[in-house]
């Protein structure tokens, strides 16, 4: 396992205990592009059992550039599956939604991922309903969908940023393809989309990596040892 980081842990744990299970991971960082606007929009139409099946069915991206596969010896395929195992523990051990987070945004992209990653989904979507209800503003229907594609793409774009450095969904993009006017952009959706890149990194990744993290440095400096 590479123990550079904890959301490079996070993938190669769950990656291992796949591959162990006899299941094909699929390691890819190069993101399609899902119209995941158009997604969610089909999704906040349904009724609530059909759209938590939906959101279930969304698949996110994984971290590898392409697929890989390698041959281990049996000692080096026990110890990567007793580091994965660590690092597994800590990440089951953790609340939601940062449970459901960091496995969403750092796991492996498999169908075997789908109803967990869903999970983090479903959860968003509750976040953005109750801001809805907590502040004094009120948004017309088709305003608040819109609303909630930006969330959907900030969200999926910070993801992206944080793993390969490059912005798979910015603003202008998340404009366009939420057929936004752009004068309507800083007084109906930025603030949005702020707010939960800001929650994404400042709430999420802070409080949900520090356990992974903790476990990586142990595994790492007793290698070194």
């Amino acid at each position: 396992m590479q123990l550079t980081t904890a959301r490079q842990a996070i993938h190669d744990a769950y990656a291992t205990h796949l591959t162990s299970k006899g299941l094909e991971a699929n390691f890819r960082a190069e993101a399609k592009k899902p119209d995941f606007a158009k997604y969610l929009r089909t999704v906040h139409r349904c009724k609530e059992e059909t759209r938590e099946a939906l959101l279930e069915e969304f698949s996110p991206v994984g971290f590898y550039a392409e697929d890989t596969s390698q041959k281990l010896d049996t000692n080096s395929m026990i110890c990567h599956a007793v580091e994965a195992g660590m690092i597994i523990s800590a990440v089951e051990r953790l609340d939601d939604p940062f449970k459901a987070w960091v496995k969403w945004a750092y796991g492996p992209r498999t169908e075997e991922f789908l109803p967990e990653q869903g999970r983090f989904f479903r959860w968003l979507d509750n976040d953005v309903t109750e801001n809805f209800a907590s502040i004094d503003r009120v948004y017309r229907e088709v305003t608040k969908e819109k609303i909630r594609d930006v969330v959907a793409y900030t969200v999926l774009n910070y993801r992206s940023f944080v793993i390969s450095g490059r912005e798979l969904y910015p603003k202008n993009l998340i404009i366009n393809r939420c057929k936004i006017h752009r004068c309507n952009w800083k007084r109906d959706f930025e603030t949005w989309h702020d707010y939960y890149w800001n929650l994404c990194d400042h709430y999420l990744d802070r409080l949900g990596l520090p356990t992974v993290a903790s476990v990586v440095l142990r595994l790492k400096y007793g290698k070194e040892r």
